[in-house]
């Protein structure tokens, strides 16, 4: 096994950090080998990190215990960044070709698509942030719109591109690549956890016909609409699974208890309410309090409809129609797993809703095939993608270079 074929992905949440270690099998399938997990709070506030110290030791305990169930060691990793900093851009640029004579049009070259793909990424972003990832969407030429190859080879006056760009604030991915630098681990690629997560729960159909991923994280919601096959709209908000264990902590019980109820016994639609009461130790063990779950159920409701309101507002903001959500919406991250949430973001959205785990990768261990895991999984696809793309732009720039030195050659032989 070469050092190419081993990857791996740190997943910095709210809650925890998680660490997964993977190769690719003779038949290039993503196997996991090795999974880290380590609890952590405190680090994390509205997806930007702000103490350094804890995110730290919680990187390095993920990643020792990644290395210990594989028996193998990393030295680099892709991570994911979320927050409300992260956005994304849809822009377009034309290029004439040849001389853009309509009398005369001329081939469409690779080096006409290479300058109108790097024309449209060429945007300005807000002040003190920094591109993390460029997608050509689509391309138009002599009447012909949303073409997913590049039309090299053909014939026109001119070509255009649009191209979507993902950025986030520099110092927030600054910070992030360092504290994983100073736990030992190079940074491969920061990667969106929105476009992570949908890389572990999506096949390519869904991305083309158009879906929508919602990650609920424990303080944080991404979402990405997906369509074309590429990412057209991205959101990050400070809504999670942690509202709905905080106002069930409220009623005086231990936020373990509280974080224990709602995944086993709270709903998240009024219809799948369990009409019974249960004795819940107090915060403190002292003396325990009756907590009816039809109360805890109405209170996890209007949780959950507040994160799918707002999930509905951000796929309008999209610009795509309910007609071109083929996929519908897929749901990922801790707070999937409550029952009735299906249901009940079906009822908020109006959308077909799936719930989304992790797919398309070989796993002896049932940590890979949870709702939480889907990030981290994701970091393993999306960061194998990333490193194709850039071994095929070395590959380019190889050729080019020989092709340069042969006809310096063949120049001198005249």
């Amino acid at each position: 096994m070469t050092d190419r074929n081993v990857i791996a992905g740190i997943d910095i949440g709210c809650s925890a950090v998680r660490c997964v270690i993977a190769f690719l099998d003779e038949n290039s399938v993503l196997e996991i080998a090795g999974v880290g997990i380590a609890p952590c709070s405190g680090h994390i506030r509205q997806g930007v990190l702000v103490n350094a110290a804890v995110a730290g030791d919680a990187i390095q305990q993920a990643v020792e215990e990644a290395e210990q169930t594989c028996g193998l060691e990393i030295e680099t990793a892709f991570v994911n960044i979320t927050g409300l900093h992260v956005r994304g851009i849809l822009a377009s640029a034309t290029l004439q070709v040849g001389e853009g004579r309509p009398e005369e049009p001329e081939e469409i070259t690779g080096d006409d698509i290479r300058k109108v793909v790097e024309s449209a990424g060429s945007i300005t972003l807000p002040s003190g942030c920094e591109v993390l990832e460029r997608t050509v969407r689509d391309y138009s030429f002599g009447g012909f719109n949303h073409l997913v190859d590049p039309p090299i080879g053909l014939k026109a006056v001119s070509v255009q591109a649009r191209v979507y760009t993902i950025y986030a604030d520099r110092m927030a991915a600054e910070n992030l690549r360092n504290v994983v630098q100073n736990a030992g681990i190079r940074v491969e690629a920061v990667i969106p956890s929105a476009v992570a997560s949908a890389a572990a729960v999506l096949n390519r159909d869904e991305k083309q016909v158009g879906t929508v991923v919602v990650d609920i994280g424990s303080a944080n919601t991404d979402l990405v609409v997906y369509h074309g096959g590429g990412p057209i709209h991205l959101s990050s908000f400070s809504m999670g699974g942690d509202k709905i264990t905080s106002d069930i902590q409220s009623l005086g019980i231990s936020w373990n208890d509280a974080e224990k109820l709602k995944t086993e016994k709270v709903a998240a639609s009024n219809q799948f309410a369990e009409k019974s009461t249960l004795s819940v130790r107090k915060v403190g063990g002292r003396g325990s309090v009756s907590v009816a779950l039809p109360v805890l159920t109405q209170i996890a409701a209007q949780r959950i409809e507040e994160i799918f309101t707002f999930a509905s507002e951000e796929i309008s903001a999209s610009g795509i129609g309910l007609t071109s959500l083929t996929g519908g919406i897929v749901i990922t991250g801790g707070t999937a797993r409550m029952k009735g949430i299906i249901e009940a973001a079906s009822t908020i959205t109006g959308h077909q809703v799936e719930p989304g785990s992790p797919r398309g990768i070989k796993s002896d261990s049932n940590l890979a095939n949870i709702p939480e895991m889907a990030t981290a999984i994701g970091l393993l696809k999306h960061g194998l993608k990333l490193r194709s793309e850039k071994t095929g732009e070395r590959d380019r720039a190889g050729y080019k270079d020989f092709a340069k030195r042969v006809t310096g050659f063949l120049k001198k032989l005249k």
